[in-house]
């Protein structure tokens, strides 16, 4: 286990017009589980190819264990790295592939033997060592992957995307799999992805990254809840928050409010909490996450406002069914239960529970603190 410091890293291509790494700060704790997430493009890869030693940093320290290593070479950071495509050998077979990092260290052979049995049996491919990568499925691959990094006892563990090519059950599988290896062992690990999903069921804390910037480090609650701009917001969940630009209003009684119109009501009032009578005249983005525009009030029914809303759309999941409704003329996702049978152009009564609503700067996009 290691404890690794990213401190301002900066990387920028020679040919490039802009940065790639535009001043990273993390602090990563030993054992824990942090994942870089974002869109194509945002940076997560470069930044797991510098704390690698693949890639050269512009400026900046990689610190592990109190030692900066942004000049050391790959081999002597005691790092080890999972791969999206595997990266095994396909000559050798499962035993060979484990086994070969320890055999360049000169590791004795009794101890090796022991390592494999010992990596193999923890991730149930102990009956597949004298196979080869050819003969072994998907999972059964990224499976080997993950033991040869094991078999090497690291301080630090780097994932870069490894469950991008299964299928989807199997990367629930493989899921499942990495999180209960990191309970057992308590390992470091640095994880990129860009599947949210991933992101939240893995992690101890997220990073999300945009345009080589990093927007949030916080736990998988906070992000989700507390998102420090729209694009974080936008970014986790799925489906992802919604947006209904509006303006603040201080209603007949004093109150802030907002309005919200809909094509089967008239013009109604929806109280804000007090705290945003600051932002009287203000244009603002309401974030609300589908959860809380549903069919079943709050147990704050005093937060919650009952409209009428006619279901544009419907997508069953099975837990819950997902329907689309408009609201100011923009569309608004929310969860229906099961056992609520309604189809397709049915007006139903939801619940908007504004108590669990996130307020946002229209100009700036960076939430409003309430």
């Amino acid at each position: 286990m290691a404890t690794l410091e990213l401190n301002n890293i900066r990387k920028t291509y020679p040919k490039a017009e802009q940065e790639t790494l535009k001043g990273i700060d993390i602090s990563i704790d030993s054992g824990e589980f942090l994942i870089l997430v974002g869109p194509s493009g945002c940076g997560k890869s470069t930044l797991m190819n510098t704390i690698a030693g693949l890639e050269g940093i512009s400026s900046g320290e990689i610190v592990i264990d109190g030692r900066d290593v942004a000049s050391v070479e790959p081999k002597d950071r005691d790092i080890a790295m999972v791969f999206q495509s595997y990266a095994l050998y396909p000559n050798m077979t499962v035993r060979g592939n484990i086994e070969f990092g320890l055999k360049i260290k000169k590791i004795p052979k009794d101890k090796i033997d022991a390592e494999v049995e010992r990596v193999a049996k923890m991730l149930q491919i102990d009956h597949l060592l004298d196979r080869k990568p050819s003969q072994l499925s998907g999972g059964q691959r990224q499976r080997v992957a993950m033991g040869r990094a094991l078999a090497r006892r690291p301080k630090l563990y780097l994932f870069d995307e490894p469950l991008s090519n299964l299928d989807a059950k199997l990367r629930v599988e493989m899921r499942h799999q990495i999180k209960r290896l990191h309970q057992q062992l308590n390992t470091t690990i640095v994880y990129v992805t860009h599947d949210q999903i991933e992101a939240m069921t893995l992690a101890d804390r997220i990073a999300v990254m945009k345009d080589g910037e990093l927007q949030q480090l916080g736990t998988p609650k906070e992000i989700y809840n507390s998102p420090n701009n729209m694009f974080v917001a936008g970014f986790m969940g799925s489906p992802s928050m919604n947006f209904i630009k509006t303006k603040v209003m201080i209603d007949g009684n004093d109150t802030p409010v907002i309005k919200v119109s809909t094509e089967e009501s008239s013009e109604q009032d929806i109280k804000l909490p007090e705290s945003m009578r600051a932002h009287d005249g203000q244009e603002i983005v309401v974030g609300l996450r589908p959860e809380h525009v549903c069919d079943k009030p709050s147990d704050d029914t005093s937060a919650s406002t009952l409209l009428n809303m006619k279901l544009e759309v419907l997508e069953p999941t099975g837990p819950d069914t997902i329907a689309m409704i408009k609201v100011n003329n923009q569309e608004v996702a929310c969860r229906l239960s099961p056992e609520n049978d309604v189809t397709v152009g049915d007006t139903a009564p939801l619940h908007f529970d504004l108590s669990k609503a996130v307020f946002f700067d229209a100009q700036t996009e960076q939430r409003i603190m309430v």
